[in-house]
């Protein structure tokens, strides 16, 4: 299920439906996805982002831009290759996070496990990751430039402007093909 948020009168009553979504089954949050890793199921990031592409762009109006945020947090084992670049993360990427967990978890403080986004590949699609920190923190360790790794995502939401689509997919864990070192 998704939400689009646009950034004008809309916006007052998202909230009551963010709540009525989550009272109905919304999405678990951050904690759940770090404590009950079996609700991950082997999939795309690209089949996500095609699954939800036309109907972000169909509910566009060029005077606002749209924050969309997923009922569904699509909680996907992504295959990847790590590319072994970072840099900060992305504003807007922060503001999909903090959205989203203002919504389903009534609580922002989740983006402040957030600093950096990590450069993965997968199939021919470059992708800019927000990883916590704390996974992060193995990456040098585990981690080297193309190695193949599954990544425990969820997809936050996307943010829309009438350009790209910039996509807030969170990194939790992963996992490293041990016999790629």
């Amino acid at each position: 299920m998704l939400r689009a948020v646009r950034c004008s009168a809309v916006a007052p009553l998202f909230f009551p439906l963010a709540l009525l979504t989550l009272l109905l089954g919304g999405s678990p949050g951050v904690s759940q996805a770090q404590t009950n890793w079996d609700r991950y199921t082997p999939g795309t990031i690209a089949a996500i982002m095609q699954q939800h592409d036309s109907s972000i762009r169909a509910d566009y109006d060029p005077k606002y831009p749209s924050f969309v945020i997923s009922g569904d947090d699509f909680p996907t084992l992504a295959r990847v290759t790590y590319r072994g670049d970072s840099r900060p993360l992305n504003p807007k990427n922060r503001d999909v996070m903090r959205r989203w967990s203002l919504t389903f978890l009534r609580d922002t403080s989740v983006v402040l496990d957030f600093h950096r986004e990590y450069l993965f590949k997968e199939g021919t699609r470059l992708l800019w990751l927000p990883v916590q920190d704390s996974v992060a923190g193995y990456f040098a360790r585990e981690l080297h430039r193309g190695q193949p790794v599954t990544l425990y995502v969820i997809w936050a939401g996307a943010y829309y402007a009438g350009e790209g689509i910039i996509w807030t997919f969170l990194v939790n864990e992963f996992r490293a093909d041990s016999s790629a070192r």
